[in-house]
């Protein structure tokens, strides 16, 4: 009995210290939608901004009608940027989905995500 106790003393301290090592919430923030007016066979530039090491930037969902589509990082100076050149002719409406991941400081996770909409409209 006295083992059953003891047992039990150390699961709940365990429990305890672990729920007070949690790591920090993820705040996700809420989606910002950006409009873009585009001609045809023309390339958009979108600067998602100064990243540290751990940090980053992602397509989380990938537009329809494009030639070119991507994120890219800058070594040197850690700037992120969006570029989508559409498909070509295709005139009508497309759509991405971008997550930035902000927040570590290189010893914890990126804990402050950030979704960006870009729709295009794309013209003669």
């Amino acid at each position: 009995m006295k083992r059953f106790f003891l047992t039990l003393i150390i699961l709940i301290a365990l429990l305890t210290f672990s729920q007070g090592c949690s790591k920090e919430d993820i705040v996700i923030h809420s989606p910002d939608t950006n409009t873009v007016t585009l001609s045809r066979n023309k390339t958009y530039h979108f600067d998602l901004g100064y990243f540290g090491d751990e940090e980053g930037a992602s397509i989380s969902r990938q537009a329809n009608h494009f030639i070119v589509s991507k994120t890219d990082r800058d070594i040197t100076t850690g700037k992120i940027g969006y570029t989508y050149t559409p498909a070509l002719n295709f005139s009508g409406t497309d759509e991405v989905e971008l997550k930035s991941m902000r927040g570590s400081e290189g010893a914890s996770a990126n804990n402050n995500i950030i979704i960006t909409t870009i729709k295009f409209n794309i013209s003669n």
